[in-house]
């Protein structure tokens, strides 16, 4: 932490001490109590009280009082782990960006910005957060308010190698000193990564590093506790604003057709036994001449994704009892509330005509929705590549869409991680139901969400693929 730069509580977080050395710091989202302080430390920690005060006068006054300055550090470290403290950087008394903590893993960097080249975090990202210009990173337990354009300026400064002695003069208005600040900002908060003589960045040299992507690092972040302060679970926080989307997605006006429905006990005596059938589970890609029935194909969906039994549930939450429709079904779903949909992609089906339809896990049957689409065959073709066999080899494609709102209505952060989840237990039991039948299965590792959308009309926004699995007879 660098001289000019203040640390303070957040706002909303006040603090109070008594006579026995005890400090208690009050925060909407709890309360920390520090014993036995003496009392230099205690008057320097009240002093961070909103909007608290800069790190070279906390330091100055703690000077007189031998022994009082390490404590004070420890502590202001210890509240930044919990959120409870921030470090604003400013300029001419108006602030240029302040840290937050987000998670206890933050923990701020030991050591000053050098006289050496830095650049941006491959893994920062801005964005706008209720209002305000916010520099983040999957990286790091903390993000950064902008407050004003300079800042974001010396963000974007830093895009390619630079010193901050360099970038303070790109950017207008912006002290050499105030750019220290900012940068000693950014360097706590992890969003800056040194570069060496060569022109590397150390981020880049790291090797656990290197194989993340972007997005990938971002959603694993984001989607788990420990690096951000979003809510996490069953926070049911559209409750009053949205109803709660239905268990199953309402039947549209097409045709549909009843799909067989099998003997539970006939498939109970017939079906080999579990574990032989985990043992030959495998990827087929395959098929017989002769094609997959429709009822094949019926007994499979019954199988795997019917609707067993469906319920309402009430879950208590902040803004009073949420009820929730729920079902039962083959596979396992967070919070029982099967937001995928399965959408049959027939090319060569005996007994069923070409096209594109949709299950109705309740009733047990198809919607078609429409022949052989340019956006169909789109959908076929792409399956054949993702498979690697040719696209007039494809029987059934099956995708699998989320109805997003489904899980985002209860859950909160992990929404879509659930949703993946779900998909990749729906193509298990599927894989074990087509083994078990005798039946050729293969799940596929790609799909293109946008001709999907486009094939069935809908909004990508509001149900959309996020994976797909072929089927077809065996000789």
């Amino acid at each position: 932490m660098r001289a000019s730069q203040v640390l303070s509580f957040p706002e909303g977080v006040s603090a109070s001490a008594d006579g026995d050395g005890k400090l208690a710091i009050e925060a909407p989202w709890g309360r920390v109590v520090l014993r036995r302080l003496a009392p230099p430390v205690r008057g320097a920690l009240l002093r961070l009280v909103h909007p608290g005060d800069s790190v070279g006068r906390l330091a100055a006054g703690l000077g007189a009082a031998p022994g009082a300055l390490a404590p004070f550090f420890f502590y202001v470290r210890h509240l930044l782990g919990r959120g409870l403290v921030q470090i604003t950087a400013s300029a001419a008394g108006r602030p240029l960006a302040t840290l937050l903590p987000t998670g206890p893993s933050f923990a701020l960097a030991r050591r000053d910005v050098s006289d050496g080249p830095y650049l941006l975090s491959r893994f920062a990202y801005l964005r706008r957060a209720e209002g305000d210009a916010v520099l983040e990173s999957p990286r790091s337990a903390a993000r950064i308010i902008l407050h004003e354009q300079r800042a974001a300026a010396l963000a974007c400064a830093l895009m390619t190698p630079a010193t901050i002695a360099h970038v303070a003069r790109r950017v207008p208005g912006l002290s050499a000193e105030a750019a220290g600040d900012l940068a000693s900002l950014f360097l706590g908060a992890g969003m800056l990564a040194e570069v060496d003589q060569d022109g590397a960045s150390a981020e880049d040299a790291d090797v656990s590093l290197v194989s993340w992507e972007f997005h990938d690092l971002l959603f694993h972040a984001r989607s788990r506790e420990g690096r951000h302060d979003v809510p996490v679970g069953d926070t049911c926080r559209f409750l009053g604003r949205l109803g709660p989307p239905p268990a199953v997605k309402p039947a549209g006006a097409g045709e549909t057709i009843d799909l067989r429905c099998p003997d539970p006990e006939r498939i109970a005596l017939d079906d080999p036994p579990l574990a032989r059938v985990m043992e030959q589970r495998r990827s087929i890609r395959d098929y017989a001449a002769e094609p997959i029935t429709a009822g094949q194909l019926g007994e499979f969906l019954y199988r795997t994704a019917r609707v067993r039994a469906r319920w309402e549930e009430e879950v208590e939450t902040p803004a009073g009892v949420a009820r929730i429709e729920v079902t039962s079904r083959p596979y396992p779903s967070g919070g029982a509330l099967f937001a995928l949909e399965i959408y049959p992609v027939v090319q060569s089906c005996r007994d069923l005509a070409p096209g594109l339809y949709h299950y109705d896990p309740a009733g047990h049957r198809l919607e078609r929705l429409s022949a052989v689409t340019a956006e169909v065959g789109q959908l076929v073709r792409h399956a054949g590549m993702a498979a690697g066999i040719a696209a007039e080899m494809v029987q059934v494609l099956l995708i699998f869409a989320a109805r997003f709102q489904r899980a985002a209505w209860k859950y909160e952060s992990l929404a879509y991680a659930l949703i993946l989840k779900e998909a990749g237990v729906l193509m298990q039991t599927m894989y074990l139901a087509a083994t078990a039948m005798g039946l050729a299965p293969c799940a596929l590792g790609t799909g293109d969400s946008e001709v999907f959308a486009r094939a069935v009309g809908g909004n990508y926004y509001e149900e959309s693929s996020v994976g797909e699995f072929l089927l077809g007879s065996t000789g």
